[in-house]
Protein backbone atom coordinates (compact mmCIF):
# COMPACT_ATOMS: atom_id res chain seq x y z
CA UNK A 1 0.00 0.00 0.00
CA UNK A 2 1.39 3.33 -0.45
CA UNK A 3 -0.38 6.88 -0.99
CA UNK A 4 -2.21 7.37 -3.98
CA UNK A 5 -0.96 10.99 -6.11
CA UNK A 6 -1.85 12.18 -9.04
CA UNK A 7 1.76 11.87 -10.46
CA UNK A 8 2.32 8.54 -9.05
CA UNK A 9 -1.05 6.99 -10.79
CA UNK A 10 -0.08 9.54 -13.63
CA UNK A 11 3.61 6.86 -13.64
CA UNK A 12 1.73 3.22 -13.17
CA UNK A 13 2.53 0.95 -15.83
CA UNK A 14 0.19 -0.81 -17.97
CA UNK A 15 0.55 -4.35 -17.63
CA UNK A 16 -0.49 -7.83 -19.47
CA UNK A 17 -3.36 -8.02 -17.00
CA UNK A 18 -5.08 -5.68 -14.26
CA UNK A 19 -3.92 -4.48 -10.82
CA UNK A 20 -4.89 -2.78 -8.13
CA UNK A 21 -3.30 -0.27 -5.95
CA UNK A 22 -4.61 0.69 -2.63
CA UNK A 23 -4.09 3.81 -0.72
CA UNK A 24 -2.88 4.09 2.81
CA UNK A 25 -4.81 7.28 3.46
CA UNK A 26 -8.08 5.94 3.21
CA UNK A 27 -8.66 2.51 3.78
CA UNK A 28 -10.35 0.71 0.67
CA UNK A 29 -9.70 3.30 -1.89
CA UNK A 30 -7.84 1.91 -4.28
CA UNK A 31 -6.62 2.78 -8.46
CA UNK A 32 -7.58 -0.04 -10.59
CA UNK A 33 -5.12 0.12 -13.90
CA UNK A 34 -6.50 -2.78 -16.44
CA UNK A 35 -4.40 -4.06 -19.25
CA UNK A 36 -5.55 -1.08 -22.16
CA UNK A 37 -4.12 1.28 -19.56
CA UNK A 38 -7.33 2.69 -18.28
CA UNK A 39 -7.23 3.76 -14.79
CA UNK A 40 -10.05 3.80 -12.69
CA UNK A 41 -10.66 4.74 -9.25
CA UNK A 42 -12.11 2.15 -6.84
CA UNK A 43 -13.99 1.73 -3.12
CA UNK A 44 -13.97 -1.35 -1.74
CA UNK A 45 -16.78 -1.14 1.28
CA UNK A 46 -19.20 -3.37 3.47
CA UNK A 47 -22.69 -1.90 3.50
CA UNK A 48 -23.67 -1.77 6.99
CA UNK A 49 -22.00 -3.63 9.74
CA UNK A 50 -20.77 -7.64 10.32
CA UNK A 51 -19.23 -9.78 8.52
CA UNK A 52 -22.80 -10.87 6.71
CA UNK A 53 -22.55 -7.44 5.45
CA UNK A 54 -22.47 -6.99 1.67
CA UNK A 55 -18.99 -6.13 -0.22
CA UNK A 56 -18.93 -3.35 -2.78
CA UNK A 57 -15.86 -2.55 -5.26
CA UNK A 58 -17.42 -0.54 -7.56
CA UNK A 59 -15.76 2.45 -9.71
CA UNK A 60 -16.11 5.82 -8.41
CA UNK A 61 -14.66 7.77 -11.09
CA UNK A 62 -11.45 7.63 -13.79
CA UNK A 63 -8.45 8.96 -13.63
CA UNK A 64 -7.78 12.13 -15.84
CA UNK A 65 -12.15 13.12 -15.19
CA UNK A 66 -11.49 12.99 -11.67
CA UNK A 67 -7.72 13.76 -9.23
CA UNK A 68 -6.91 12.08 -6.34
CA UNK A 69 -8.59 14.66 -3.97
CA UNK A 70 -11.80 14.61 -5.22
CA UNK A 71 -11.68 10.52 -5.28
CA UNK A 72 -10.82 10.78 -1.46
CA UNK A 73 -13.64 13.31 -0.90
CA UNK A 74 -16.23 11.11 -2.42
CA UNK A 75 -14.80 7.92 -0.69
CA UNK A 76 -15.25 9.83 3.01
CA UNK A 77 -18.64 10.22 1.62
CA UNK A 78 -19.35 7.16 0.46
CA UNK A 79 -18.31 5.11 3.53
CA UNK A 80 -20.24 7.14 5.89
CA UNK A 81 -23.64 6.02 4.19
CA UNK A 82 -22.27 2.52 3.63
CA UNK A 83 -21.78 2.35 7.74
CA UNK A 84 -24.92 3.87 7.93
CA UNK A 85 -26.42 0.41 5.96
CA UNK A 86 -27.02 2.48 2.68
CA UNK A 87 -24.91 1.59 -0.67
CA UNK A 88 -23.99 4.95 -1.72
CA UNK A 89 -23.42 3.17 -5.34
CA UNK A 90 -27.01 1.95 -6.16
CA UNK A 91 -28.47 4.42 -8.39
CA UNK A 92 -32.25 4.82 -9.25
CA UNK A 93 -31.68 2.36 -12.12
CA UNK A 94 -35.09 3.20 -13.75
CA UNK A 95 -34.21 6.57 -14.75
CA UNK A 96 -30.86 5.85 -16.54
CA UNK A 97 -30.86 7.52 -19.91
CA UNK A 98 -29.30 5.57 -22.61
CA UNK A 99 -26.05 8.17 -22.54
CA UNK A 100 -25.39 7.32 -19.27
CA UNK A 101 -25.70 3.31 -19.83
CA UNK A 102 -23.28 3.44 -22.85
CA UNK A 103 -20.95 4.35 -20.68
CA UNK A 104 -21.82 1.86 -17.74
CA UNK A 105 -21.70 -1.03 -20.86
CA UNK A 106 -18.44 0.44 -22.26
CA UNK A 107 -16.81 -0.08 -18.51
CA UNK A 108 -18.13 -2.85 -17.45
CA UNK A 109 -18.51 -4.86 -19.84
CA UNK A 110 -16.64 -3.31 -23.40
CA UNK A 111 -13.33 -2.33 -22.15
CA UNK A 112 -12.96 -6.06 -19.99
CA UNK A 113 -14.19 -8.65 -22.33
CA UNK A 114 -13.83 -7.72 -25.87
CA UNK A 115 -10.49 -6.58 -28.05
CA UNK A 116 -9.72 -3.24 -28.05
CA UNK A 117 -10.92 -2.69 -31.78
CA UNK A 118 -14.06 -4.67 -30.77
CA UNK A 119 -14.49 -1.61 -28.17
CA UNK A 120 -13.69 1.28 -30.27
CA UNK A 121 -16.28 -0.14 -33.15
CA UNK A 122 -18.77 -0.04 -30.39
CA UNK A 123 -17.64 3.63 -29.25
CA UNK A 124 -18.15 4.62 -33.13
CA UNK A 125 -22.14 2.82 -33.69
CA UNK A 126 -22.49 4.76 -29.88
CA UNK A 127 -21.25 8.21 -31.14
CA UNK A 128 -22.81 8.13 -34.72
CA UNK A 129 -26.46 6.01 -34.39
CA UNK A 130 -27.56 5.18 -30.91
CA UNK A 131 -26.45 8.73 -28.61
CA UNK A 132 -27.74 10.75 -31.58
CA UNK A 133 -31.37 9.15 -32.00
CA UNK A 134 -31.44 7.79 -28.29
CA UNK A 135 -28.96 9.22 -25.87
CA UNK A 136 -31.97 11.63 -24.25
CA UNK A 137 -34.29 8.87 -23.66
CA UNK A 138 -34.27 6.71 -19.99
CA UNK A 139 -33.10 3.41 -20.84
CA UNK A 140 -36.27 1.88 -19.68
CA UNK A 141 -38.28 3.62 -22.46
CA UNK A 142 -36.79 2.08 -25.70
CA UNK A 143 -39.50 0.17 -27.47
CA UNK A 144 -39.22 -1.89 -30.74
CA UNK A 145 -40.98 0.85 -32.55
CA UNK A 146 -38.17 3.23 -32.47
CA UNK A 147 -35.60 0.45 -32.85
CA UNK A 148 -37.36 -0.58 -35.90
CA UNK A 149 -38.00 3.32 -37.24
CA UNK A 150 -34.41 4.10 -36.36
CA UNK A 151 -33.24 0.67 -38.20
CA UNK A 152 -35.23 1.70 -41.24
CA UNK A 153 -33.72 5.27 -41.90
CA UNK A 154 -30.44 3.06 -42.48
CA UNK A 155 -31.91 0.88 -44.83
CA UNK A 156 -29.35 2.61 -47.49
CA UNK A 157 -26.63 1.11 -45.25
CA UNK A 158 -27.64 -2.37 -44.51
CA UNK A 159 -24.25 -3.04 -42.80
CA UNK A 160 -24.15 -0.32 -40.29
CA UNK A 161 -27.78 -0.85 -39.61
CA UNK A 162 -27.62 -4.70 -38.75
CA UNK A 163 -24.15 -3.62 -36.80
CA UNK A 164 -26.15 -1.21 -35.10
CA UNK A 165 -28.88 -3.37 -33.64
CA UNK A 166 -26.50 -6.40 -32.76
CA UNK A 167 -24.67 -3.62 -30.47
CA UNK A 168 -28.09 -2.33 -29.20
CA UNK A 169 -29.15 -5.92 -28.41
CA UNK A 170 -26.08 -7.04 -26.82
CA UNK A 171 -26.54 -3.56 -24.44
CA UNK A 172 -30.20 -4.22 -23.79
CA UNK A 173 -29.57 -8.28 -22.82
CA UNK A 174 -27.13 -6.57 -20.45
CA UNK A 175 -29.51 -4.05 -19.11
CA UNK A 176 -31.80 -6.64 -17.75
CA UNK A 177 -28.96 -8.46 -16.44
CA UNK A 178 -27.99 -5.72 -14.57
CA UNK A 179 -31.41 -4.97 -13.78
CA UNK A 180 -31.71 -1.81 -16.00
CA UNK A 181 -34.65 -3.38 -17.54
CA UNK A 182 -37.41 -5.42 -16.90
CA UNK A 183 -36.61 -9.31 -17.83
CA UNK A 184 -37.65 -10.57 -21.21
CA UNK A 185 -38.44 -6.86 -22.87
CA UNK A 186 -35.34 -6.38 -25.16
CA UNK A 187 -36.86 -4.08 -28.04
CA UNK A 188 -34.35 -5.30 -30.91
CA UNK A 189 -36.09 -9.00 -30.45
CA UNK A 190 -37.85 -9.75 -33.96
CA UNK A 191 -36.42 -7.04 -35.38
CA UNK A 192 -35.48 -8.34 -38.82
CA UNK A 193 -32.28 -7.94 -39.92
CA UNK A 194 -31.38 -6.61 -43.59
CA UNK A 195 -29.71 -9.58 -45.65
CA UNK A 196 -25.88 -8.43 -46.04
CA UNK A 197 -24.68 -9.17 -50.07
CA UNK A 198 -20.78 -10.37 -48.98
CA UNK A 199 -18.31 -7.14 -50.99
CA UNK A 200 -17.05 -9.28 -53.48
CA UNK A 201 -14.29 -6.03 -54.76
CA UNK A 202 -10.73 -7.49 -55.65
CA UNK A 203 -8.15 -5.91 -57.52
CA UNK A 204 -6.83 -7.39 -61.27
CA UNK A 205 -3.34 -7.68 -61.83
CA UNK A 206 -3.50 -4.80 -63.87
CA UNK A 207 -5.06 -2.75 -61.07
CA UNK A 208 -2.09 -3.79 -58.71
CA UNK A 209 0.51 -2.58 -61.39
CA UNK A 210 -1.72 0.81 -60.96
CA UNK A 211 -1.32 0.91 -57.16
CA UNK A 212 2.17 0.17 -57.23
CA UNK A 213 3.37 2.72 -59.67
CA UNK A 214 0.88 6.01 -57.39
CA UNK A 215 2.72 4.01 -54.30
CA UNK A 216 6.19 5.20 -56.05
CA UNK A 217 4.74 7.99 -56.42
CA UNK A 218 3.85 8.87 -53.53
CA UNK A 219 7.25 7.95 -51.78
CA UNK A 220 8.20 11.30 -51.46
CA UNK A 221 5.27 12.98 -49.44
CA UNK A 222 3.85 10.05 -47.65
CA UNK A 223 5.04 8.37 -44.53
CA UNK A 224 8.07 5.33 -45.76
CA UNK A 225 5.71 3.56 -42.64
CA UNK A 226 2.42 3.35 -44.06
CA UNK A 227 3.20 2.74 -47.80
CA UNK A 228 4.77 -0.34 -45.90
CA UNK A 229 2.04 -1.09 -44.56
CA UNK A 230 -0.01 -1.13 -47.02
CA UNK A 231 2.15 -3.11 -49.38
CA UNK A 232 2.07 -5.81 -46.10
CA UNK A 233 -1.79 -5.97 -46.59
CA UNK A 234 -1.32 -6.88 -49.95
CA UNK A 235 1.05 -9.27 -49.92
CA UNK A 236 0.28 -11.29 -46.41
CA UNK A 237 -3.31 -11.07 -46.37
CA UNK A 238 -3.46 -9.66 -42.76
CA UNK A 239 -6.17 -7.73 -41.41
CA UNK A 240 -5.74 -4.30 -41.07
CA UNK A 241 -5.36 -4.15 -37.30
CA UNK A 242 -2.94 -7.11 -37.40
CA UNK A 243 -0.52 -5.29 -39.81
CA UNK A 244 -0.80 -1.91 -37.74
CA UNK A 245 -0.42 -3.02 -34.23
CA UNK A 246 2.56 -5.66 -35.06
CA UNK A 247 5.86 -5.59 -32.43
CA UNK A 248 9.17 -6.22 -33.69
CA UNK A 249 9.09 -8.45 -30.94
CA UNK A 250 6.39 -10.50 -32.93
CA UNK A 251 8.72 -11.10 -35.75
CA UNK A 252 11.32 -13.65 -36.13
CA UNK A 253 13.49 -13.65 -38.77
CA UNK A 254 15.41 -16.89 -38.82
CA UNK A 255 12.27 -18.82 -38.92
CA UNK A 256 10.34 -16.46 -41.51
CA UNK A 257 7.22 -15.87 -39.56
CA UNK A 258 5.50 -13.61 -37.32
CA UNK A 259 3.61 -14.62 -33.62
CA UNK A 260 0.63 -12.62 -33.95
CA UNK A 261 -1.07 -12.42 -29.86
CA UNK A 262 -4.25 -11.46 -30.17
CA UNK A 263 -5.79 -11.41 -33.57
CA UNK A 264 -9.18 -11.65 -34.53
CA UNK A 265 -9.71 -15.38 -33.78
CA UNK A 266 -6.95 -15.97 -31.21
CA UNK A 267 -3.28 -16.20 -31.50
CA UNK A 268 -1.89 -17.27 -34.63
CA UNK A 269 0.94 -17.46 -36.96
CA UNK A 270 2.06 -16.04 -39.92
CA UNK A 271 4.82 -17.36 -42.81
CA UNK A 272 6.41 -14.30 -43.73
CA UNK A 273 7.42 -14.58 -47.40
CA UNK A 274 10.48 -13.02 -49.32
CA UNK A 275 9.16 -9.71 -50.23
CA UNK A 276 7.74 -9.52 -47.04
CA UNK A 277 10.81 -9.98 -45.16
CA UNK A 278 12.32 -7.45 -47.56
CA UNK A 279 9.67 -4.87 -46.56
CA UNK A 280 10.42 -5.22 -42.80
CA UNK A 281 14.24 -5.89 -42.83
CA UNK A 282 14.26 -2.27 -44.60
CA UNK A 283 12.58 -0.38 -42.03
CA UNK A 284 13.99 1.59 -39.36
CA UNK A 285 12.99 0.74 -35.63
CA UNK A 286 11.95 3.78 -34.44
CA UNK A 287 9.20 2.08 -31.66
CA UNK A 288 7.90 -0.91 -29.95
CA UNK A 289 5.75 -0.88 -33.18
CA UNK A 290 7.08 -1.67 -36.57
CA UNK A 291 4.80 0.83 -38.27
CA UNK A 292 5.66 3.59 -36.09
CA UNK A 293 3.52 7.01 -36.48
CA UNK A 294 5.05 10.64 -36.81
CA UNK A 295 4.06 11.01 -33.10
CA UNK A 296 6.80 9.65 -31.06
CA UNK A 297 6.39 6.35 -29.19
CA UNK A 298 3.28 6.31 -31.08
CA UNK A 299 2.14 3.82 -34.25
CA UNK A 300 0.36 4.47 -37.72
CA UNK A 301 -3.35 4.37 -36.61
CA UNK A 302 -4.69 4.54 -40.06
CA UNK A 303 -3.76 3.77 -44.00
CA UNK A 304 -7.35 4.93 -44.76
CA UNK A 305 -5.89 8.44 -45.93
CA UNK A 306 -2.92 7.06 -47.62
CA UNK A 307 -4.82 4.76 -49.52
CA UNK A 308 -7.67 7.41 -50.85
CA UNK A 309 -4.40 9.08 -52.41
CA UNK A 310 -3.57 6.20 -54.02
CA UNK A 311 -6.61 5.21 -55.53
CA UNK A 312 -6.66 8.54 -57.08
CA UNK A 313 -3.72 7.95 -58.74
CA UNK A 314 -4.45 4.35 -59.81
CA UNK A 315 -7.76 5.66 -61.03
CA UNK A 316 -9.56 3.09 -58.79
CA UNK A 317 -13.16 3.52 -56.65
CA UNK A 318 -14.80 1.24 -54.68
CA UNK A 319 -11.55 -0.20 -53.18
CA UNK A 320 -11.06 -0.34 -49.16
CA UNK A 321 -8.05 -1.49 -47.28
CA UNK A 322 -9.72 -4.50 -46.25
CA UNK A 323 -10.62 -5.51 -49.61
CA UNK A 324 -6.52 -5.71 -50.10
CA UNK A 325 -7.46 -9.04 -47.76
CA UNK A 326 -10.04 -10.23 -50.51
CA UNK A 327 -7.56 -9.96 -53.38
CA UNK A 328 -4.92 -12.20 -51.92
CA UNK A 329 -7.41 -14.91 -51.43
CA UNK A 330 -9.00 -14.22 -54.78
CA UNK A 331 -5.60 -14.85 -56.72
CA UNK A 332 -4.49 -18.08 -54.79
CA UNK A 333 -7.82 -19.28 -55.84
CA UNK A 334 -7.30 -18.74 -59.36
CA UNK A 335 -3.64 -20.05 -58.89
CA UNK A 336 -5.65 -23.44 -58.01
CA UNK A 337 -4.46 -23.05 -54.30
CA UNK A 338 -7.57 -25.13 -52.21
CA UNK A 339 -9.61 -23.26 -49.85
CA UNK A 340 -8.43 -24.96 -46.49
CA UNK A 341 -5.00 -24.07 -47.48
CA UNK A 342 -6.40 -19.80 -48.22
CA UNK A 343 -8.06 -20.50 -44.85
CA UNK A 344 -4.92 -21.13 -42.81
CA UNK A 345 -3.27 -17.88 -44.51
CA UNK A 346 -6.34 -15.82 -43.77
CA UNK A 347 -6.65 -17.38 -40.02
CA UNK A 348 -10.42 -18.42 -40.81
CA UNK A 349 -10.80 -21.27 -37.89
CA UNK A 350 -14.29 -21.64 -40.11
CA UNK A 351 -13.57 -23.39 -43.35
CA UNK A 352 -17.39 -21.37 -44.00
CA UNK A 353 -16.03 -18.01 -43.96
CA UNK A 354 -13.32 -18.85 -46.49
CA UNK A 355 -16.57 -20.19 -48.91
CA UNK A 356 -17.13 -16.75 -50.16
CA UNK A 357 -14.40 -17.33 -52.34
CA UNK A 358 -15.70 -20.86 -53.82
CA UNK A 359 -17.24 -19.07 -56.78
CA UNK A 360 -13.83 -17.67 -58.41
CA UNK A 361 -13.15 -21.81 -58.45
CA UNK A 362 -15.76 -21.53 -61.54
CA UNK A 363 -13.57 -20.15 -64.07
CA UNK A 364 -11.10 -23.29 -64.54
CA UNK A 365 -14.23 -25.16 -63.70
CA UNK A 366 -16.11 -24.18 -66.53
CA UNK A 367 -13.20 -24.24 -68.60
CA UNK A 368 -12.80 -27.71 -68.10
CA UNK A 369 -15.99 -28.32 -69.12
CA UNK A 370 -16.07 -26.58 -72.23
CA UNK A 371 -12.64 -28.34 -73.14
CA UNK A 372 -14.35 -31.81 -72.51
CA UNK A 373 -17.56 -31.59 -74.30
CA UNK A 374 -15.47 -29.97 -77.08
CA UNK A 375 -13.62 -33.06 -77.76
CA UNK A 376 -16.37 -34.99 -77.15
CA UNK A 377 -18.97 -33.09 -79.87
CA UNK A 378 -15.97 -33.59 -82.00
CA UNK A 379 -15.57 -37.72 -81.53
CA UNK A 380 -19.38 -37.83 -81.93
CA UNK A 381 -19.11 -36.36 -85.25
CA UNK A 382 -21.83 -34.06 -83.55
CA UNK A 383 -20.90 -30.69 -85.72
Amino acid sequence: MTKLTNKLIADLPIKTATYIVWDDEIKGLGIRVNDKGRKSFILKYRVGQGRRSIVRKPNIGVFGVMVTDQARRKAKQWLVKAAEGVDPSEKNKSDILVKEFCQEYLVQHAEVKKKASSTEEDKRLMKLIIIPAFGKYRLRDITRAMVIKLHHSLKDTPYRANRFVALLSTMMNLAEKWEYRPQNTNPCKYVDRYKEKPREVYLTLDQLESVGQAMRQLQVTESVYVLSAIQMLIITACRTAEILTLKWEYIDFKSASMKLPDTKTGERTVHLNPTALEILSSLERKSDYVFASRVQDKRVSTVRHTWMKICKLANITNVRPHDLRHTFASHAVNNGFSLPIIAKILGHKDLKTTQRYAHLHQDPVNKASDDVSSKIRKVMEME
